[in-house]
């Protein structure tokens, strides 16, 4: 797989719309496309004077591999693999012109523009209220630094897709970031900021075109 810099993952309410083709054969169904049709993507924390949240919509799939033929198929185990996206650092916004900035900055935007996150595996367990939980174990890169992640995901069946809703708490030290400070080190932000996002996954068989004579 292609290394490249990670958010969140996670992901995440207009988007860019890429999608994946399953490739044919190892019982995938042939011209599935996976595709993120909506997202929202937040980091927040607190500070020595008040809380804080970035945010983002944008949320790019990578690499997908479905063996399934609709979004309930992607919920049997294994059904979903390779799965890589990536969020732009710079698409991060907030009321907060100043620690945006400083948050920018802190993240290595310049040198690792991309947020990625690396689907290695889950595991799927019924949940309460007709819902299901998802348990996903990856890697999440941020700032050029890679560590192992796993998450806990409620996803709900809606109208042929995935709504998947989640947030993880992280420190920023795991992944050598330096707290931002502000106005001579009077506002200095905490290390534990919590990562939260949803997100709806869709599936879809893609048109076959018809062959030529």
């Amino acid at each position: 797989m292609r290394s490249t810099i990670s958010i969140c993952l996670l992901a995440i309410l207009s988007l860019s719309g890429r999608t994946l083709a399953a490739p044919e054969g190892n019982g995938a169904a042939l011209g599935s496309n996976v595709s993120i049709t909506a997202a929202t993507l937040s980091i927040s924390g607190t500070s020595s004077m008040h809380d804080y949240v970035v945010s983002t919509k944008t949320l790019t799939i990578i690499s997908a591999i479905a063996s399934a033929e609709d979004a309930g198929g992607l919920l049997r185990p294994d059904a979903l693999q390779g799965f890589e996206v990536q969020v732009p650092v710079s698409s991060f916004t907030s009321d907060k012109d100043g620690l945006t900035k400083q948050m920018l900055k802190a993240l290595k935007a310049d040198k690792h523009p991309m947020i990625t996150f690396r689907l290695k595996g889950y595991a799927v367990e019924p949940s309460g209220g007709g819902g299901i939980t998802v348990k996903p174990t990856g890697t999440l890169t941020v700032a050029g630094v890679e560590r192992p992640i796993d998450l806990v995901l409620d996803v709900k069946e809606d109208a042929g897709s995935l709504q998947v809703a989640g947030s993880r708490e992280l420190l920023m030290t795991e992944f050598g970031i330096k707290p931002p400070t502000l106005f001579m080190g009077m506002l200095k932000t905490h290390d534990k900021v919590t990562i939260a996002f949803a997100f709806q996954l869709a599936l879809a068989r893609q048109a076959q075109g018809k062959k030529g004579l």
